[in-house]
């Protein structure tokens, strides 16, 4: 066995942990990894901006407390919503499911409090007692499969259900339901349930299917 293998098997504390939400709540997240071109505004100054569909838009307190070497997870809902206010286009979007609180964990045995305690973004842990409560794997592998979806970092990949072999961007067929026999692309995984893009009179349609239904064509 790899060492990779024996770190991702090994069992996680959890704790629910209450992240701090900064004053302008647009700054809760970022984009990693985006490419940029240059151009000049009005007035000829050069600037930069983000080409449209590069990049992660990610969570600033769940890319902080990954990058302290905490294992966490932050459930996430997913709705279409316009792109901007000056275009028609929709995009899938996420949003906190419990907004000021993700579920942080590190190795069993391990003391990792006083890192914890110590990140800016932490207000506080969800305990009863006085002591802070553990939340059970069990617990955790059915948020993880219920609200995981794409999001989960790879250690974390072992708690969710396998069977369906697809990511986002492949293109299945629909088994069964008013779409049967049709092609559809996948856009993101949600447990249970997958949104898919169907192409219905040569545009795309965005729907949501059980995740069952799909299959390689």
């Amino acid at each position: 066995m790899s060492v990779m293998g024996k770190i991702e098997g090994r069992m996680i504390d959890w704790f629910a942990v209450r992240y701090r939400i900064r004053n302008n709540p647009g700054r809760t997240t970022c984009v990693l990894g985006a490419d940029y071109e240059s151009y000049r505004d009005r007035q000829g100054r050069p600037r930069k901006r983000r080409l449209a569909n590069t990049g992660e838009r990610v969570f600033v307190p769940e890319l902080l407390a990954r990058r302290a070497g905490f294992e966490v997870f932050l459930p996430v809902r997913k709705d279409w919503r316009r792109r901007n206010q000056f275009s028609p286009e929709r995009e899938l979007q996420s949003f906190p499911l419990m907004p000021g609180w993700m579920f942080v964990g590190w190795p069993a045995g391990e003391n990792r409090w006083q890192d914890l305690m110590a990140l800016d973004i932490v207000a506080g842990v969800m305990g009863t007692g006085g002591r802070p409560l553990r939340i059970s794997e069990q617990k955790m592998t059915g948020l993880m499969r219920q609200w995981g979806g794409g999001r989960l970092a790879p250690g974390l990949k072992r708690y969710m259900r396998v069977g369906h072999e697809f990511e986002a961007g492949d293109v299945m067929q629909i088994a069964y339901g008013p779409f049967e026999g049709m092609p559809a692309k996948v856009v993101d995984i949600d447990g249970a349930e997958t949104r898919v893009l169907v192409d219905i009179f040569g545009k795309d349609i965005p729907a949501t299917l059980a995740t069952e239904c799909l299959e390689r064509s």
